[in-house]
């Protein structure tokens, strides 16, 4: 068995980079709303230019930070499924898997949240793991994670090609409810990576893995 402190400690920091980065489309958001609000018209060409290019970078400054922080916490999502699976056959979704759902259009409403259901309850009770009853801050993270895929979604289509001033406004507005939405997720999952991997030290501590 291997411990999960160090991927632990990097899916953190990389959800902390990616909520900055969702912090900074709120700003991006925020200006588009000074800028474009009340008038009707952007007020001047230059401030339009510089509105449109700060979007630009922090829209490639969040794609980065997403990207990291998929692959850092698809990591620690692994290895944690591995552990489970390596001290209970009644896992019924496989560390590959536990990942992989995420990216299955439809199954990703529902197979990611088992995953990581199964994997929690597991490293609680590895003998009878039906017996240990889902936490709320499971439930929640799950609830904030389709929410922020929403928004994000409703903000992408209101802001596509030929988009009015009206629509740029209202997805700037969803922009800054998405990273409240963003910041809460992330205290939700940063509280799941920690208690999990505390409970499977524990099992280590037990000498529950071999």
């Amino acid at each position: 068995m291997q411990n999960l402190e160090g991927r632990q400690r990097l899916a953190i920091v990389a959800l902390r980079i990616w909520l900055f980065g969702s912090f900074l489309g709120a700003v991006s958001g925020a200006m588009y709303i000074v800028v474009l609000s009340g008038t009707g018209t952007i007020w001047s060409p230059a401030a339009g230019r510089f509105v449109d290019q700060t979007a630009m970078a922090t829209g490639l400054v969040y794609l980065a930070a997403l990207v990291f922080a998929a692959v850092c916490v698809g990591r620690w999502i692994h290895r944690a499924s591995a552990n489970a699976h390596a001290v209970s056959d009644t896992m019924s979704i496989s560390p590959g898997w536990s990942v992989g759902w995420y990216f299955v259009p439809f199954a990703n409403l529902v197979k990611p949240f088992q995953a990581m259901r199964e994997i929690w309850q597991v490293s609680i009770a590895p003998g009878d793991p039906a017996s240990v009853p889902v936490p709320s801050l499971l439930r929640w993270w799950w609830g904030l994670w389709l929410l922020s895929n929403i928004l994000g979604n409703i903000s992408f289509r209101l802001a596509g090609t030929g988009a009015g001033i009206g629509q740029v406004i209202a997805s700037s507005w969803v922009d800054i409810v998405t990273f409240g939405v963003d910041a809460a997720l992330t205290v939700a999952l940063i509280r799941i990576i920690r208690q999990l991997t505390a409970n499977q030290r524990s099992m280590v501590d037990a000498s529950v893995f071999e």
